[in-house]
């Protein structure tokens, strides 16, 4: 059998760029087995504000802005609501804050998302006594849905493997690589934090962040809209929130431990007053790059071989528009912007 493209991994970055594909007419197939899958969490919000600081996320609005329609043309492929809008406020701490929102919300770009009037509205079982600040046009696309959606699609088409790929079995070629029964002309490693086992590009410094979130039910608390405070807190109806989420650079398991559930809850209690029940625990692990970039390109040896990994927490956000950057490389010879760009790595690769 001959394809086009080989995509290894089924993140949100393998999705975007087989979606690419299906718009630009190309063949591929699909290899996955990811064994923690249902311990899975996609992050799924789109948000191009960096609370914390009050600044816009890197290139987070140009690339919503392109990724909105691309998640729109998914909601009508497969007749379902993945972009769920939500009102999200920030709860300020000080007059200072109060000060530094309004200066944000009025400059380019942020004033589309903050809005410049603080809200100092009683919330029961919510301390802000400076009030909140709220952001528009902001919420969350159902990622873990999307993605399950397309798998079982491409189960379907018969394009969906859900095995692991043998990197041992794989021949490559000048125009053409075979692996097994396949022959492509490309192959698109979107591994996420299984990249270090890519004997390809294991040189790329990629480290893997284990994130840990809870699940709650608060049973006298009643808001639609999202959190943030030194945590997240988001609402899924019925009273239940998703709260979190914690970092850990050392721990690389998919269980939960107390040490991060004592940090979720010491910084929810710093702002909950009403009691609340943990109902479960969710696990991601992010794919990180040092100098927190999207990795894209082509292998410096073999240029029939490619990676797209490193989407980050706003995966959600950039995974479309990296796809196309690294679809128009791969097949146009575009030039992938050098922050992105794999290559800005390549002295590790000799290293290696």
């Amino acid at each position: 059998m001959k394809v086009d493209y080989i995509i290894v991994g089924f993140g949100l970055a393998g999705m975007a760029f087989a979606s690419t594909l299906e718009k630009e007419g190309k063949s591929f197939v699909v290899f996955d087995n990811n064994p923690n899958r249902k311990s899975r969490v996609v992050g799924g919000m789109y948000n191009p504000i960096i609370l914390k600081r009050f600044t816009p996320a890197w290139q987070a609005h140009e690339m919503w802005t392109a990724a909105l329609p691309f998640y729109k043309a998914l909601e009508d492929k497969f007749s379902k609501t993945y972009i769920k809008p939500f009102e999200v406020r920030r709860i300020l701490h000080s007059i200072e804050e109060q000060n530094n929102w309004v200066v944000a919300s009025d400059k380019a770009i942020m004033s589309e998302y903050m809005n410049s009037n603080i809200i100092k509205e009683d919330v029961s079982g919510i301390k802000a006594a400076f009030g909140f600040g709220k952001l528009e046009n902001v919420g969350r696309v159902e990622g873990e849905e999307l993605l399950e959606d397309y798998k079982i699609y491409l189960q379907k088409e018969n394009l969906f493997f859900e095995e692991a790929f043998n990197y041992e079995l794989l021949t490559i070629g000048e125009k053409n690589s075979q692996y097994k029964n396949l022959t492509a002309s490309k192959i698109v490693f979107s591994e996420g934090p299984f990249l270090h086992k890519n004997p390809y590009f294991n040189y790329l410094p990629m480290r893997e962040a284990k994130g840990e979130l809870l699940l709650i039910k608060v049973p006298n608390l009643n808001i639609d809209f999202t959190l943030k405070s030194g945590v997240f807190m988001v609402p899924y109806g019925d009273n239940l929130y998703i709260v979190g989420a914690t970092y850990n650079w050392d721990d690389k398991t998919f269980e939960p431990t107390q040490k991060a559930q004592e940090e979720i809850e010491g910084k929810l209690k710093k702002f909950l007053t009403l009691p609340y029940s943990i109902l479960d625990y969710k696990i991601g692990i992010r794919p990180t790059i040092k100098d927190r970039r999207p990795l894209l390109g082509k292998h410096p040896k073999y240029p029939n071989l490619a990676v797209l990994n490193g989407l980050g927490t706003r995966g959600i956000i950039i995974a479309p528009s990296i796809a196309q950057a690294l679809y128009d490389n791969l097949e146009h010879d575009k030039e992938i912007k050098k922050e992105m760009d794999c290559a800005r790595f390549s002295d590790e690769y000799q290293l290696k």
